[in-house]
């Protein structure tokens, strides 16, 4: 369910992006640039291996999308705080992949700069920022399904030791009844 839904997030998203340009299917091409993708690959996964949240972030999918499958606290704690880690690196590779060239291109350009070709170029610069929110909004509703599988099995947890301590003080009034007659 959670695969289908990000299928359907992302065809919303192309819809909503050739509706917005007003140039049909064809408006689609001014949105892909490689070398962006590329940037954000080289910026985002070597941070993942330094930080070494590769493994678990790959868990994550797993533990997001199987709600039935048995899950240990440690590991849904560390699949959800490698999730958190991948949206803000997304975000600061994105932050970064969009300054860098806007402002050499800037500081390259001389006295030839016109308000159209600035624009032209902050919107080639800003595709960056488009795919880090398209990975950030892809991948909340995966974090907030390991929040809550994280408090069902703390209220699960919790549960568990109250009726423990239950049958205990009942076992021990058992025993005092035993003892008093």
């Amino acid at each position: 369910m959670y695969l289908l839904s990000i299928l359907v997030f992302l065809a919303l998203c192309i819809l909503f992006m050739v509706f917005c340009t007003g140039g049909g299917l064809g408006s689609i091409i001014y949105f892909i640039d490689m070398p962006s993708i590329i940037t954000l690959a080289l910026l985002v996964l070597p941070m993942m291996i330094i930080a070494g949240v590769m493994k678990d972030f790959n868990n994550a999918f797993r533990l997001g999308a199987k709600v039935k499958k048995p899950a240990k606290r440690a590991e849904l704690l560390r699949a959800l705080e490698a999730v958190s880690f991948v949206m803000k690196v997304f975000w600061a590779a994105g932050i970064f992949a969009f300054l860098v060239p806007t402002m050499n291109t800037f500081l390259q350009i001389s006295g030839d700069l016109t308000v159209s070709l600035a624009l032209k170029y902050t919107a080639v610069g800003s595709i960056p920022l488009c795919y880090a929110s398209m990975v950030t909004i892809i991948l909340l509703p995966l974090r907030t399904r390991l929040r809550i599988r994280l408090n069902e099995l703390c209220e699960e947890n919790v549960n568990a030791a109250d009726s423990a301590r239950q049958t205990v003080r009942q076992e021990s009034e058992i025993a005092d009844m035993k003892q008093s007659e």
